[in-house]
């Protein structure tokens, strides 16, 4: 604290201290200060332990609302296939055809705490509404009234808790509020979040594990419908069902043809022995002979016509009921494997099982005033004995 003296004329200090009103510069109370720095280190445990203590205790006692909490406890769980951890609900669980799913459940743990599950929240309830009813003291409650996405999840996170029990598996859900229905809706709608996460997974499991034997599967029937059409398109154009059978029939007209030929031809020897070169049945069996090389040797060009001969049409026949058939297999193949993707993604399937749902309180737990005093106490006497050591210590070096 300072004042101001008048000086006379003899007595005033430098014109530099001296204002125009002729008042001097600030001059310290030094009493006042000495006074102040022997009470408190006269009573520095008071002042730092017992007043801060007091305070709280004034607060805790005296001003801050009470907080209702609502708990619930689930388990996430998949398809039996292996073991994991103990405990009695982990082994009614298996007995039940389920295994542990920890990395699941963290993953549902770690989601409750996020800014998905506070948006979502917001979209059912009217959170902020609920964490500032008229009952909730001022340090306590939700400080702003269109508060940010950043600062209601972090008073979010201070209502609200999950926690994992690794031993066990299950994950326990802890919700305060200022009214014990509020506890209780949150928490409600909380598992319901749960769940939804826990659905969403296992529609993004059975995505990726059937979308490539999908693939597989659509890729095989495209390719067998190809093979279908290049098929039919060959018998349009081919005008031939089976150009096999085709070429078999020719294989047999041409044989039959040539024993016809052999025939016609010792027919002919025989005639020319007996008969004279003017005989008419001579030229008939020549002329038969003749027509029967004609037909065998237009049969033989048809049937091997490098363009679009018989066997032509049979290779290409052949090549494509080759590639048919390997469709088919390909099919048959891509259809197995669909069927074991799916088994496998029911097997990975994994279920959010509710152990106990959110109760109803009956009464505040918090704030909790006595621990807190207690440990408000503790802590600064702690404090208060390192910093006294410390300070001891410089002041003994110091001298």
């Amino acid at each position: 604290m300072t004042i101001w003296t008048k000086q006379s004329p003899s007595t005033r200090l430098p014109d530099a201290a001296i204002d125009p009103a002729g008042w001097s510069g600030p001059v310290a109370m030094p009493g006042l200060t000495a006074r102040l720095r022997r009470f408190v280190k006269r009573n520095a445990f008071s002042v730092t332990v017992l007043l801060p203590t007091a305070l709280a205790a004034l607060y805790l006692f005296g001003i801050a609302a009470p907080q209702f909490e609502s708990e619930a406890r689930f388990i996430v769980r998949g398809r039996s296939g292996g073991g994991g951890g103990g405990g009695a609900m982990a082994e009614m669980a298996q007995s039940a055809g389920f295994k542990p799913a920890s990395e699941e459940a963290m993953g549902v743990r770690d989601y409750l705490q996020s800014h998905d599950a506070v948006a979502a929240l917001r979209q059912r309830l009217p959170l902020v509404d609920i964490f500032r009813r008229p009952e909730a003291d001022p340090i306590a409650r939700l400080w702003w009234e269109a508060p940010t996405a950043e600062r209601l999840l972090d008073y979010f996170r201070r209502m609200t808790s999950a926690e994992y029990d690794t031993t066990s598996g299950i994950t326990a859900l802890r919700v305060r509020s200022f009214r014990p229905e509020d506890s209780q809706i949150i928490a409600r709608h909380l598992l319901t979040l749960s769940e939804e996460l826990v659905n969403m997974l296992n529609r993004r499991l059975q995505e990726d594990g059937l979308r490539v034997a999908r693939d597989e599967v659509t890729r095989a029937e495209g390719r067998l419908t190809a093979a279908q059409l290049a098929v039919g398109t060959f018998r349009e154009r081919a005008r031939a069902v089976d150009p096999t059978r085709s070429a078999g029939y020719s294989l047999e007209t041409i044989g039959k043809l040539e024993g016809a030929l052999a025939q016609a031809r010792a027919e002919l020897a025989e005639a020319q022995r007996f008969a004279r070169a003017d005989n008419p049945r001579l030229l008939q069996l020549r002329n038969r002979a003749e027509g029967l090389i004609g037909q065998i040797a237009e049969e033989r060009r048809r049937l091997g016509d490098s363009t679009d001969g018989v066997s032509q049409q049979v290779g290409e026949y052949e090549r494509l009921g080759v590639e048919q058939e390997l469709a088919r297999a390909q099919l048959a193949s891509a259809t197995a494997s669909l069927e074991r993707a799916r088994g496998d993604a029911l097997r990975q399937q994994i279920f959010l099982l509710r152990v106990v749902e959110p109760n109803m309180a009956e009464y505040a737990r918090y704030p909790k005033a006595i621990l807190s005093v207690l440990y408000v106490f503790a802590c600064l006497s702690v404090a208060y004995g390192l910093a006294w050591l410390l300070i001891a210590g410089m002041r003994e070096h110091a001298s």
